[in-house]
């Protein structure tokens, strides 16, 4: 990234634990190395310091908040709630619960950074719900904002697909929270052109895009690396699939497709957020060989996968938003230099080009799912120089040069020149 001119502080929020938010630690990591102060602050405590100097973290939370709630009484909770969301408890059930979500709400993205918010020259926001923590500090002391966007929010579930609680009060609810940011924001910025799309189309302005391509100065070695962790035979087939459980993706269906593959062949989920399809298919015919719960800090992610055999991209055409994603995990896959077996999603096809790195499959069915494996696992070595040449293509340092001229655009704006409202070239 080109070093800043003239260097200051800039503060990123996100809700997550920085160790599972790859894209705002990329980020963070390149401002630091730029010369900036760059400062995180984390939604929830990341388990391990795994960040370098160049970047300071300042968390808002441990990694749970039980508030001395029984296991009874969560699940209780959460039948209430799931009832009152579907719309089972009439409009009073809906109400109450449309009253404490607004105050969770508040309490989580609001209040509790009361305090925490340092002064600074520039906010980025990776979740638009922390705009209100930092409107009037940055307003205050003439600081900008820059929004970026992992999703189109508004478009990861159609609204068939959701609760009426969902449907009728939250979402235009958070639809307008990220609607007045957008509008607000010095900046805005997303992963994808198909998402910069559909975002210009909602709010009237297009962002900048910045893949989430793989940062390999970043990368630290790890001693027990993802084979070594599951114990597996040097014969066995390892396949991994790379990112935190989202809605739009066919695990079942990539899950009975091992079941349809010698028993030699695994698969390994690397990420969160998948108990409920641990739980639901403990009793797969499968289920020995699916290994769940393996998840690495971000700077770790691509030595530990590297001596698997295939990556899966296992996205589906689910959403407006699925349609058009571009995520860490593919990058991942082809940064650790491994065989890509995908379903046909734009984004992903453009960012490979005529490489031949794999199998591109209309549909993730299980049978095309299983004899695409296959035949990617008896030619990894035909594949790999392919996959290797797009992984030189895929380097954060294209996307670090466009983060560099926006922020640098963005920090020395001078007062009353209008913002861009067009992405920066």
């Amino acid at each position: 990234m080109t070093p800043s001119c003239a260097c200051g502080t800039i503060v990123s929020l996100t809700p997550l634990p920085l160790e599972a938010d790859s894209r705002t630690f990329r980020i963070a990591s390149s401002l630091g190395e730029a010369g900036w102060r760059s400062i995180v602050i984390e939604g929830r405590t990341s388990r391990a310091e795994f960040w370098e100097n160049a970047v300071e973290v300042r968390s808002l939370g441990p990694q749970a908040i039980r508030c001395g709630i029984t296991s009874s009484s969560r699940r209780a909770r959460g039948a209430a709630v799931a009832m009152a969301r579907s719309g089972r408890l009439g409009s009073v059930g809906e109400l109450a619960l449309y009253l404490g979500f607004r105050g969770w709400e508040w309490w989580r993205h609001c209040w509790r950074l009361r305090g925490c918010i340092p002064t600074a020259d520039l906010y980025y926001l990776h979740s638009f719900e922390f705009h209100r923590a930092v409107a009037s500090t940055a307003a205050r002391n003439g600081a900008r904002i820059i929004y970026d966007a992992h999703d189109f929010y508004r478009g990861i579930e159609a609204p068939e697909r959701q609760a009426a609680f969902d449907r009728n009060r939250a979402g235009p609810f958070l639809d307008a929270l990220e609607a007045r940011l957008v509008a607000a924001a010095d900046a805005t910025v997303t992963v994808s052109d198909g998402i910069a799309a559909l975002m210009e189309r909602t709010f009237g302005r297009r962002p900048t895009v910045l893949r989430n391509c793989h940062d390999e100065r970043l990368d630290q070695a790890i001693e027990v690396d993802l084979r070594k962790s599951l114990s597996l035979a040097p014969g066995d087939r390892l396949c991994v699939v790379v990112g935190n459980r989202k809605p739009g993706m066919a695990v079942d269906s990539v899950v009975d497709a091992l079941a349809m593959l010698p028993t030699r062949f695994h698969l390994a989920f690397v990420g969160r957020r998948y108990e409920a399809d641990r739980e639901r298919l403990r009793r797969h015919p499968a289920a020995s060989r699916v290994h769940f719960g393996r998840h690495v800090a971000p700077n770790q992610v691509v030595p530990f996968i590297r001596t698997a055999d295939l990556g899966l991209v296992i996205y589906e055409p689910y959403s407006a938003n699925y349609r058009y994603a571009l995520p860490n995990g593919f990058f991942q896959v082809i940064a650790a230099g491994l065989p890509l077996v995908r379903g046909a999603l734009p984004e992903i096809e453009a960012a490979i080009g005529r490489h031949p790195v794999g199998a591109r499959l209309d549909r993730l069915d299980s049978p095309s799912l299983a004899a695409a494996i296959l035949h990617c696992a008896e030619d990894t070595a035909g594949l790999r120089p392919a996959v290797a040449t797009l992984a030189r293509e895929l380097r954060w340092q294209t996307e670090s040069l466009r983060l560099s001229r926006l922020v640098n655009e963005v920090a020395h704006r001078p007062p009353g020149v209008p913002r861009q409202t067009e992405a920066v070239a």
